[in-house]
């Protein structure tokens, strides 16, 4: 990670709980908290290491499931805009009163969801007006009225390919509304503090070895939840997926 992806507030929030974390364990050090637990060094130990050892076993599980998600959207995406891409090449072939429909359908739809159905899908809200459009490109399709042997075969063509960008939309909103399980999240959530909380305890002879630990150990949870959560919605964040392949849709193909 480098700062550049990583928002400012993102990161001032790191900081604060480094500091607040680093400063706890320098007052608990101070006041001798570690002196009742020095017998216990191999128990602290070997609790921090299962409750880690679980840790890493479910947030790689959940990154996985998560990622998989987030991929699928994209993979949808270049799909559904390819297709839309090829009902522009292979129209070319028809008359221009017969074409400027489609072209124009397909022009409002690709702007409608580059331009407002990523704010619905991030904020979970219904995309009734881009479903429409959606439609208005399969009915300009259908209108097409072949006027002889070519022509019903780029029509059939033109058929083709339209209900394959419907489908390939359909794939990518069922995806689009997949979460992760507040379960999930809460369980990972509440193992990373406990893994913090425990090293409160743990009997460090040195204290700057200590600190060292306490912070790099907060600084690496606090990232890991930032990266689990920004990435569960595809659509909002410092890491979603993009609306340029629709947006070239209407602003540069003819």
């Amino acid at each position: 990670m480098t700062p550049d992806v990583i928002p400012v507030g993102t990161r001032l929030r790191a900081a604060k709980l480094v500091l607040v974390t680093v400063a706890l364990y320098f007052i608990l050090r101070e006041a001798g908290f570690h002196r009742f637990f020095e017998s216990d060094t191999e128990g602290l130990g070997a609790i921090l290491q299962i409750i880690g050892t679980l840790y890493s076993v479910v947030y790689a599980f959940a990154i996985y499931v998560i990622w998989g998600q987030f991929t699928s959207v994209e993979n949808e995406i270049q799909k559904e805009s390819g297709a839309l891409k090829n009902l522009f090449l292979f129209s070319q072939r028809l008359k221009e009163s017969a074409r400027e429909p489609l072209v124009r359908a397909v022009k409002a739809y690709a702007r409608g969801v580059a331009e407002t159905e990523w704010r619905a899908l991030s904020a979970g809200h219904d995309t009734e007006k881009t479903d429409k459009l959606s439609s208005a490109v399969i009915f300009s399709v259908s209108d097409i009225k072949p006027e002889d042997d070519t022509e019903r075969v780029v029509y059939q063509q033109l058929l083709e390919i339209a209900n394959q960008a419907s489908a390939h939309r359909d794939e990518r909103l069922a995806l689009s509304a997949k979460r992760m399980p507040q379960t999930l999240l809460l369980f990972v959530t509440l193992t990373a503090s406990m893994i913090l909380f425990l090293l409160f305890f743990f009997p460090f002879r040195n204290l700057v070895l200590g600190l060292v630990a306490l912070a790099v150990t907060a600084m690496l949870l606090f990232f890991a939840h930032f990266v689990l959560t920004d990435l569960d919605n595809p659509f909002e964040g410092t890491w979603n997926v993009s609306s340029e392949p629709f947006a070239e849709l209407f602003t540069k193909c003819r």
